[in-house]
């Protein structure tokens, strides 16, 4: 079974105000319900190429939630997979957060943006051709055809022209403005596409 990789929040919770690793639990749960073995990824590695080496994974989700401008112990290890998954050819998918951090790499620019927390689109463009697709958005930075990151190609966007889904031109590389683990029921769509990235 394939083994893919997963990000988590870094937040400091509670009443000793202790830094602490989290996530929703919905997305580890998609993705053993696709058929992978889920690997939660410590924001605080030693040596997160060791880590890789002992794992040997198959693929990289950068997972959403927080803020991508902070530059925070999960800041500087997703940049370090992101490199890693360059560097070893290993499949990766931004999700929200994850898909922002991957514009920011490679030199893109986020913008705040309005109506798009809570509220679902539709999308248009090559990824969807002429389907009609509705898509979850929970995000309030977003990014346009002129602030795309480099090598960065456009793959979806809503009808007021945000992006919500790019892929890159060189490296198997996928990033999502939605959230797949958030629907009650996995969609045909999302799985295909997943699927289609780590296959």
């Amino acid at each position: 079974m394939k083994k893919i990789l997963i990000t988590q929040r870094f937040e400091k919770i509670g009443k000793f105000k202790e830094y602490r690793d989290n996530i929703d639990t919905n997305l580890p749960s998609l993705i053993q319900k696709l058929g992978y073995t889920p690997i939660l990824v410590p924001n605080n590695l030693d040596n997160l190429s060791k880590f890789i080496k002992q794992i040997s994974p198959n693929g990289i989700v950068l997972s959403g939630g927080g803020d991508p401008l902070k530059k925070d112990l999960r800041y500087f290890t997703e940049n370090k997979l992101i490199k890693i998954s360059i560097n070893k050819n290993i499949p990766l998918i931004g999700i929200c957060r994850g898909a922002q951090a991957l514009n920011i790499f490679f030199g893109g620019k986020l913008k705040r943006i309005s109506n798009h927390v809570r509220k679902y689109h539709r999308i248009f463009g090559p990824l969807v051709k002429n389907i009609d697709i509705k898509v979850n958005s929970y995000h309030d930075l977003g990014f346009f055809k002129k602030t795309l990151g480099n090598n960065l190609e456009l793959l979806a966007y809503s009808s007021d022209k945000v992006i919500k889904s790019f892929s890159h031109n060189k490296h198997k590389m996928l990033g999502i403005m939605w959230h797949p683990e958030r629907y009650k029921k996995i969609k045909n769509f999302d799985k295909n596409l997943i699927k289609k990235y780590f296959s």
